[in-house]
């Protein structure tokens, strides 16, 4: 991730709580989690958020903390970073990359 964010990451506020929810294989991920949510700016619902995410509910069945989090990535104009191309590679209109493709 070091790589690829060069500034102060902005987050969905799914992923704030998707992150502190999972528990992770290494619980010394938790710390890591913890201060790149405390790092990050929180992204809260808005109303271009939840119209961007009901078209994408609509045309893709996304599952809704995921059709969240991309309609907070298209209406900001970030680039999602995720390792869920399932998903977010055919979210029209959406900058999409998996770090763990990138070597």
């Amino acid at each position: 991730m070091d790589k690829i964010v060069d500034d102060k990451s902005n987050i969905s506020f799914i992923t704030a709580i998707e992150l502190q929810a999972w528990n992770p294989p290494k619980p010394d991920d938790l710390l890591i989690y913890s201060k790149f949510i405390t790092g990050s700016n929180i992204v809260l619902v808005e109303p271009d958020i939840i119209t961007q995410t009901v078209l994408i509910r609509k045309t893709q069945k996304l599952k809704i903390p995921d059709a969240i989090i991309a309609a907070t990535a298209i209406v900001n104009n970030f680039t999602l970073l995720a390792d869920n191309d399932k998903d977010f590679k055919r979210v029209k209109g959406l900058k999409y990359i998996n770090p763990s493709a990138i070597r």
